[in-house]
């Protein structure tokens, strides 16, 4: 019998996967983790190994997936650097930013960058792009239509702007802060699902 995680393939046997879990258990409960952010990193250990079998060193993965959670855009403002955060774990900061850009690259994370310049992680299965994702591919369906019985081309960027003031100002379910990155990651998202339904309506 094949076990699925997330329904994909799994690089490594569902036992390595186990395993790696309780090591992470074990690297989490060493340093003392709230246990909040422990599950969370935890289940970020087992998506990557999932995916990406398990790499040489471990305790850089765990490190890194512990980072990439406490840095969830609803943590800003959140000052902690990523050489401070390399220091509290005791780990090479170049270790911790080789596994933390290996997650995002991996797993599809969006980057948000705050004033100063510090990262945030989005996660593809987290709550925020998934709003994201559900008023933009509703929005796109509303202007799609609207253009195909007024026969004139829909203003996307008008829709992008309304989407992205809904997400930071109505719904408040990102900071305004990141006004500006999910301003590009909506853009790119109207495309891709305008394009979507161009060919469906066409028949490509």
């Amino acid at each position: 019998m094949v076990t699925h995680f997330d329904d994909e393939y799994l690089a490594v046997s569902p036992q390595v996967i186990v395993k790696v879990v309780r090591d992470a258990h074990e690297f989490f409960q060493e340093n003392k983790i709230d246990e909040r952010y422990e599950n969370m990193a935890l289940d970020l250990v087992r998506r990557f190994v999932s995916k990406e079998g398990v790499p040489r060193e471990v305790d850089p993965l765990f490190g890194a997936a512990l980072y990439t959670v406490t840095r969830h855009p609803w943590s800003h403002p959140n000052p902690l650097t990523k050489t401070e955060f390399a220091n509290k774990l005791r780990m090479k900061e170049s270790s911790l930013e080789w596994y933390t850009e290996s997650i995002v690259e991996k797993l599809g994370f969006e980057t948000l960058h705050d004033n100063a310049h510090l990262p945030f992680f989005m996660d593809p299965k987290g709550i925020i792009a998934s709003v994201v994702e559900s008023i933009v591919g509703a929005s796109v369906g509303e202007v799609v239509v609207r253009g195909i019985v007024t026969g004139s081309p829909p203003s996307y960027s008008k829709l992008a702007d309304s989407i992205v003031d809904r997400l930071c100002n109505v719904v408040k379910i990102v900071p305004i802060v990141f006004e500006r990155d999910i301003h590009s990651i909506v853009r790119r998202k109207i495309e891709e699902e305008s394009r979507r339904l161009s060919d469906q309506i066409s028949g490509r």
